[in-house]
């Protein structure tokens, strides 16, 4: 990865798997780091003072907005926007409830749909948005429509 000295980059759900490994190569590049999740893990806490941890449900768009807030009034700006927090848990569509059904589409899309729009908001010119969808954005699979259906909507974002 390029140099991003001085770059300022906020992911969501970035304190395990593909996010948190995103992470450690923006710090390891230089970047100044801020973690949007629910809870911390020791992984991300590894990365010591480059990585911000503040606590965001995706679902909440009152939280987003915070973490949003909290990220400017200690960076004063945003370079690079990444919408990673996502849960995939199968289910038929028979065993599909409506909890279920809010809890992933909640997190996957409308988190990554309320990211979007707080980032084109505060972004700084020549700002980046990335969306981390997945091959389930692109076609099917048995007892996985719901999480399929969210991230099709992340791919059409």
């Amino acid at each position: 990865m390029k140099s991003n000295n001085g770059k300022v980059v906020i992911i969501t759900g970035a304190t395990r798997g593909i996010g948190l490994e995103i992470a450690k190569k923006y710090v390891k590049s230089g970047a100044k780091v801020f973690v949007g999740a629910r809870k911390i893990t020791t992984d991300l806490e590894k990365l010591g003072h480059a990585a911000y941890f503040i606590k965001t449900d995706v679902r909440d768009y009152g939280q987003m907005k915070n973490f949003f807030k909290k990220t400017l009034s200690i960076a004063k700006r945003i370079d690079i926007y990444i919408n990673n927090a996502g849960i995939s848990i199968w289910k038929s569509i028979k065993n599909a409830d409506e909890i279920f059904w809010n809890n992933v589409i909640d997190t996957n899309l409308k988190g990554c749909f309320f990211g979007c729009k707080l980032a084109a908001e505060n972004l700084k010119s020549g700002g980046v948005i990335i969306n981390i969808a997945s091959l389930a954005g692109k076609r099917g699979s048995k007892n996985n429509s719901v999480y399929v259906a969210s991230k099709f909507g992340v791919v059409g974002l």
